[in-house]
């Protein structure tokens, strides 16, 4: 098995999970860029040394990870699929190639029977395997009709580079001098109604790929999805504010057991801790859900609230509980 992009933030998460959970990994090589080359990575209780990715022969392995971003995908996935090699692609290279399976792991798990056709598996973005692993339980239930979310995104949302970049600006800040001393938004102590690239129809690269990657997963449902995007200055962790109508009435009793029963977890209102994305950083991954809530006039809406580990379960545990899927059925 292999990790591209080791060296990155989703790449070192991927590596933990791999040993948390013990996946049969048999060899593990962990690779990136020259720049990066010769470093070395914990897996479980050894270290492992950092490959290039240039030099390294796919046919070795029977499953690589790819978590440095589209253009990388871009470059070496082919190579490693020629090889025979399953690729499961973090990156959003081939999130909307219709031969490729685009998969939030316990959602649209059959997708995978396709991953042989060309040896790839696209992962969904984090922001939707946080939302479509809250929704996946209440559709199974009856059919949705509206859906609006309101999505607090994490600086790690853009990587390693987000996180610095908060990191620097809240320290000059802290300092008494400009945010930074480049030409760029103030991330640190703000909050930034745009997150991605503004689009001609009013919305954001962020928010189309939500939309884009819910109805490619849920083809199955025709509901309507609106989503804004908001960055704000925390560092891991996406909260997400949803409100839910089906086409039959729902309630938040209802969608409490539906959740429980799907083995999430809800939690009371009442520790605003439980709630917070930074709170729950140093624990297992997880989807928490809270503040589920009937709508005031009874018209069978409910509203919550979720939040999650962007890099740790968005990313990384969808990914590797693909694999491990793979593993059994496919490999």
């Amino acid at each position: 098995m292999a990790v591209v992009g080791a060296t990155g933030l989703v790449g070192e998460a991927i590596i933990k999970l791999l040993a948390d959970r013990d996946v049969p990994v048999g060899e593990l090589f962990v690779l990136a860029s020259e720049s990066s080359a010769g470093k070395s990575v914990h897996f479980g209780s050894r270290r492992l040394t950092v490959g290039k990715l240039e030099d390294f022969d796919f046919s070795r392995v029977e499953l690589a990870f790819f978590a440095a971003g589209a253009q990388v995908t871009q470059d070496y996935a082919p190579r490693a699929s020629d090889a025979g090699t399953l690729v499961v692609d973090l990156s959003p290279a081939y999130r909307y190639e219709q031969d490729v399976p685009l998969v939030v792991a316990g959602v649209n798990d059959d997708m995978l029977a396709q991953a042989r056709e060309r040896n790839l598996v696209a992962c969904a973005d984090a922001a939707t395997v946080q939302l479509l692993q809250a929704l996946k339980p209440l559709a199974d239930m009856g059919p949705l009709q509206d859906v609006v979310v309101t999505q607090l995104q994490a600086a790690s949302a853009t990587g390693r580079r987000g996180v610095d970049q908060l990191a620097q600006q809240s320290v000059r800040l802290l300092n008494g001098l400009a945010p930074s001393e480049a030409a760029q938004a103030q991330a640190a102590f703000n909050v930034l109604p745009v997150s991605g690239q503004p689009q001609e129809n009013g919305y954001t690269s962020e928010e189309l790929k939500v939309v884009l990657e819910a109805r490619r997963i849920l083809a199955d449902q025709s509901f309507s999805l609106q989503v804004t995007c908001v960055r704000v200055p925390v560092f891991y962790g996406h909260g997400q504010s949803v409100t839910v109508q089906g086409m039959q009435p729902l309630s938040a009793a209802q969608a409490i057991d539906l959740w429980q029963a799907a083995g999430l977890d809800v939690v009371p209102a009442d520790d605003p801790q439980q709630l917070s994305p930074v709170a729950l950083a140093d624990q297992a991954p997880q989807l928490v859900l809270s503040r589920v809530r009937d709508d005031l006039d009874a018209r069978g809406v409910i509203s919550y609230f979720s939040v999650a580990d962007n890099v740790r379960m968005g990313a990384a545990l969808n990914a590797v509980r693909i694999a491990e899927l793979l593993l059994k059925d496919y490999l």
